[in-house]
């Protein structure tokens, strides 16, 4: 992530990754995206502003992870003896 210099609203952090601002609102709501409420009272509608260090940590947690590799199979035997002795 790049170096950030201040905290971006939810508008701000949608363009960045190219989701809506309603999904980025309801990420913070859901407690996945850390961010803090900026309004003046808590009775209004709320005013989130997302700092680099949740940005930051919300893309780590967010990461893809290496695919496991396949399973190697072990080889048949070339020849099956049916009648042992």
């Amino acid at each position: 992530m790049r170096d950030l210099p201040r905290g971006l609203t939810p508008r701000e952090v949608g363009s960045l990754l190219r989701i809506s601002p309603d999904r980025i609102r309801s990420m913070i709501q859901r407690g996945e995206l850390g961010a803090i409420d900026t309004s003046t009272a808590r009775c209004r509608k709320p005013r989130y502003v997302v700092l680099p260090h949740h940005l930051a940590e919300w893309e780590r947690t967010r990461s893809a992870a290496r695919p496991a590799p396949a399973p190697r199979r072990r080889r048949q035997a070339e020849t099956v003896d049916y009648y042992p002795d």
